[in-house]
């Protein structure tokens, strides 16, 4: 069982304790990533108490967390959350997703479709191919680099009204960015140090 993997286990009954979730864990340098969720969403508040618990749990902990200071951040996975492992596909089945691959499929590395479905070992994509319509492709999840979510924003808003239209005045174009988690809260902690939300 990897680092990830021992995170998550010690972290589950506190987590599953705020009525939440573990989506997610990961553990880069001496960074600290826990991703929750629950059906609803998750606010600001919940997140707050939760990373007070989540820290004490961790610092309670050495063989699990890096050595000294840490950075440890604890948040929603957002709405275009990454996918990695076998479950998070199954959940999100009926999504729109993009793709990464590590070899071309259909003339492309990047792919992006309806996520039609998932098992430990493979996807399948709906796919609009370049004029040859809607194609089901089979992906080995071993050679999936990168996925997420794909969130869809919506047609752009109107402006103008009647005196806009008079002028010939187009649309704008809505512009928008990506979402990342909703609640977030982060800090950097170390053994003996204060609460720090």
């Amino acid at each position: 069982m990897g680092a990830e993997e021992q995170i998550a286990e010690a972290l589950a009954p506190t987590v599953r304790a705020a009525g939440l979730e573990i989506w997610d864990v990961e553990r880069s340098g001496a960074s600290v990533r826990v991703l929750v969720e629950r059906t609803g969403g998750v606010d600001l508040d919940t997140i707050s108490e939760l990373s007070h618990s989540v820290s004490a749990v961790l610092d309670s902990r050495d063989d699990l967390v890096p050595a000294g200071r840490y950075v440890l951040e604890v948040s929603s996975p957002g709405l275009e959350r990454r996918l990695r492992q076998p479950p998070h596909f199954a959940r999100c089945i009926g999504q729109r997703v993009a793709v990464k691959t590590a070899e071309p499929v259909l003339g492309s590395r990047r792919l992006e479709g309806t996520l039609v479905g998932a098992n430990d070992s493979e996807i399948e994509l709906l796919v609009d191919a370049e004029g040859e319509g809607a194609q089901t492709v089979r992906l080995p999840l071993g050679s999936v680099v990168r996925a997420h979510t794909v969130f869809s924003w919506g047609p752009p808003p109107r402006r103008g009204g009647a005196r806009g239209a008079h002028r010939g005045t187009a649309a704008a174009k809505a512009a928008g960015g990506k979402a990342k988690g909703a609640a977030r809260a982060a800090g950097t902690r170390a053994k003996g140090d204060s609460p720090w939300l």
